[in-house]
């Protein structure tokens, strides 16, 4: 672990010249509230496009609901949707990964009669829709924020049956998660579950992380993992964190992603850490300044 003030995060600075940069969105570009700082992130693409240098958003959201996020600026970065199960570059999806419909039937006869998962907030999340249990009205709201197309079925295993899957999102009200996330990945071969923070898992295919969508996007844009600086704070970071030339924590993440990283940041999310990160690096790599 490398801290930022460190003779190794000065030295990664100095050294590398890199061209993707991708983040992880809650706990770490965005803000507890939400927000981020969308003029900084304007001007950082309009400095770094010309020069062949990319920003993607990696995470565990739906693809729409990314785009609605980033708003006029939706089409000028890349996407890491949905844990790795979605890849877009240069507005095209060119990389998507479903989960087989077998292993869906299954978890969601588990969570439905399995004690251990009692109470479970279900989200299946789709190529065009989002479709989620009857809970709480107030859970359906919240849901809303993240899932910008959702539908409540009257049963999600027929749902599944018929509609393409990319992953599953569970979450408990004030619930410790390891025992849900223990049985998940031991008792369903083929699909593995990740923490998302906030009391959540999000059950996707054994061979899928953020990760491996940053390899599809290195592929699309003829980049290797040195030309990668990768932000996160939870565990559904750490393989992409690993891969990166540079894997960068903010301040607020949980003690195994910042052991991970080769930089750990003085700022929390709540402090646009990441940008603000970014344009130091830009800044002092090419002796600049971005307005």
């Amino acid at each position: 672990m490398g801290l930022e003030n460190s003779a190794q995060g000065k030295v990664l600075q100095k050294l590398m010249t890199y061209r993707l940069f991708a983040a992880d969105m809650d706990g770490t570009l965005l803000t507890d509230k939400k927000t981020f700082d969308i003029a900084l992130l304007r001007r950082l693409i309009a400095f770094m496009t010309p020069r062949d240098m990319f920003f993607a958003a990696a995470s565990g959201n739906q693809y729409q609901h990314l785009q609605t996020t980033f708003a006029d600026l939706h089409d000028k970065i890349d996407y890491v949707a949905e844990n790795g199960a979605v890849v877009v570059a240069r507005g095209q999806i060119i990389y998507e990964s479903l989960l087989p419909k077998a292993t869906i039937d299954q978890l969601l006869a588990a969570l439905t009669s399995d004690p251990i998962f009692a109470g479970a907030q279900i989200i299946l999340s789709g190529r065009d829709h989002a479709y989620m249990n009857r809970v709480a009205p107030e859970d359906v709201a919240m849901a809303k924020f993240y899932y910008d197309s959702l539908v409540v079925p009257p049963n999600l295993r027929a749902v599944a049956a018929n509609t393409p899957i990319y992953k599953i999102a569970l979450s408990w009200r004030g619930q410790d998660i390891n025992q849900q996330l223990d049985r998940i990945n031991h008792a369903f071969p083929g699909v593995r579950g990740t923490s998302s923070g906030r009391g959540g898992i999000d059950v996707i295919a054994k061979h899928i992380s953020k990760a491996t969508g940053l390899m599809k996007l290195e592929e699309a844009r003829q980049l290797m993992p040195v030309d990668v600086m990768a932000f996160g704070d939870n565990g559904n970071d750490l393989e992409m964190l690993r891969h990166a030339g540079c894997g960068v924590a903010v301040q607020n993440a949980i003690a195994p992603v910042k052991s991970a990283a080769n930089v750990v940041l003085e700022e929390t999310n709540n402090q646009d850490a990441v940008l603000r990160y970014i344009q130091r690096y830009l800044e002092e790599t090419y002796q600049t300044t971005i307005d």
